[in-house]
């Protein structure tokens, strides 16, 4: 009977070997069959900037605006028509004097003709409007890119994060065969308990499992990064680098109430804001002088015209003529003019109240941000302690078994938290660096490739 667990014991070691070797030849052989990128954090950077498809859609609305501001120029150009017509006529109609005749007759023209309408308020302000829309939306365009790069940073230290933490699974693994091997061991040697045997030989398999996880965190982070740098979706990801890169962009000495100042005033999100105010005051504008100042319209044609009775044409000279007409608006007696009025200064108030939320926002963000780098700062440093007086809590207890002064199962616990502290580790410098990018953002300043 007590043959039996010692087999098992051997069997589950031998298994989680299997296993190993056999999830790292999957990997290989991946990695063999796929197109390899190796990628650092400013080539991330790079390639987002010239392949992120929410950067090329912001380059789209730009050059939509742009046209739309294009367009508004042309309000008070004329329109020119050239060509010719034909009238034919038959049949009754009535004289000036108000005399009813049958009449047959034809006539043609041929020549150019222009035409201009123009509303001078509109002609006047929306071009300024529209260039203020073209500026709320290049404002807006340098916000989303700031938030792509911080989402590509983040998503590509993730991705050094789920690799890092295979790691240290795969040390954890080791050291949880090796100890379920001594304890197993000791057990057939009569020197330990056959149920702490069993207790250690579950270790090896709970790292197994962990392994497995971080292969799919690993795989979940290097699709997300794929999907943010739009590159083919079989490509496979590899890291040049192995740690976390330290960034140390804040001390978190700093004084808050600049940083905010600062991101107030730099944050492109303000600009944007500041430019959709503008446009809904020369919008409300418009609407205001559009009662006083007169529309305009003119008509002008000159070419060949001749006609004659049935469908003869003759008699055919130069021709011109010219209408220009100068004419106020008032829609419904002005009711209309005045609810428009109403509504342009509601949206003016709106954009303003907005306006005033977004600085609210954006100076909590920076105390949020700011608040989160001083607390990684401190954690970061408690969490080395953590690992160092694991690492030789485990080390000591190791030693002692080996020179037979302690048991396997001692090692045990000292090897868990060793394990759970270099993780805790790894978590706490990936969200000082991610806290760090962050606050450098919000701020109003945009990572790059260059950027360290």
């Amino acid at each position: 009977m007590s043959k039996t667990p010692r087999r098992t014991i051997g069997c589950c070691a031998a298994l989680v070997s299997l296993l190993t070797l056999a999830f790292a030849a999957r990997g290989w052989a991946q990695s063999g069959q796929a197109d390899v990128l190796r990628i650092d954090l400013p080539t991330a950077l790079r390639l987002a900037d010239e392949r992120n498809l929410d950067i090329a859609i912001y380059v789209a609305r730009i050059a939509e605006a742009s046209a739309k501001v294009a367009e508004a120029r042309t309000l008070a150009v004329p329109s020119a028509r050239v060509g010719a017509d034909f009238a034919r006529h038959t049949g009754n109609i009535q004289e000036t004097s108000g005399q009813v005749i049958d009449a047959d007759r034809a006539s043609r023209f041929s020549g150019l003709g222009t035409g201009l309408k123009v509303d001078i308020a509109a002609a006047i302000f929306a071009p300024l409007v529209a260039k203020q829309n073209r500026a709320a939306v290049t404002a807006a365009s340098d916000a989303n890119r700031h938030q792509v790069f911080v989402d590509v940073a983040t998503a590509y230290l993730r991705l050094l994060q789920a690799r890092a933490e295979s790691a240290i699974a795969q040390r954890a693994l080791e050291r949880a065969t090796d100890l379920a091997t001594l304890t197993a061991s000791y057990a057939e040697a009569g020197e330990g308990l056959e149920s702490d045997a069993q207790m250690a030989a579950v270790q090896p398999l709970f790292w197994q499992q962990r392994r497995v996880v971080t292969q799919e965190q690993t795989e979940t982070a290097a699709a997300e990064l794929t999907r943010l740098l739009h590159l083919q979706a079989d490509v496979v990801l590899e890291p040049m680098e192995t740690e976390i890169p330290p960034l140390e962009i804040f001390s978190g000495d700093e004084n808050v109430a600049e940083l905010i100042a600062r991101a107030l005033t730099a944050r492109p999100e303000t600009e944007e804001y500041d430019a959709l105010v503008a446009a809904a005051e020369a919008d409300l504008s418009g609407e205001r002088y559009e009662l006083f100042v007169p529309g305009v319209s003119l008509d002008y044609s000159s070419g060949q015209f001749g006609g004659g009775p049935g469908s003869a044409i003759e008699n055919t000279r130069d021709r011109s003529d010219l209408a220009l007409t100068l004419y106020w608006r008032f829609e419904s007696f002005g009711l209309g003019h005045r609810a428009r009025t109403n509504e342009k200064r509601a949206q003016l108030q709106r954009v303003g109240l907005e306006r005033d939320k977004l600085r609210d926002s954006i100076a909590a963000e920076v105390r949020e941000d700011y608040a989160r780098v001083r607390s990684l700062k401190q954690q970061l440093a408690l969490a080395g302690s953590a690992v160092d007086r694991a690492q030789e809590a485990y080390e000591l207890n190791r030693a002692r078994i080996y020179d037979h002064q302690g048991l396997p199962l001692e090692a045990l616990q000292a090897m868990q938290a060793f394990a759970s502290a270099e993780v805790a580790q790894l978590e706490t410098r990936v969200g000082y660096s991610v806290a760090q990018i962050r606050l450098h953002t919000a701020l109003g300043n945009p990572l790059n490739s260059q950027f360290q």
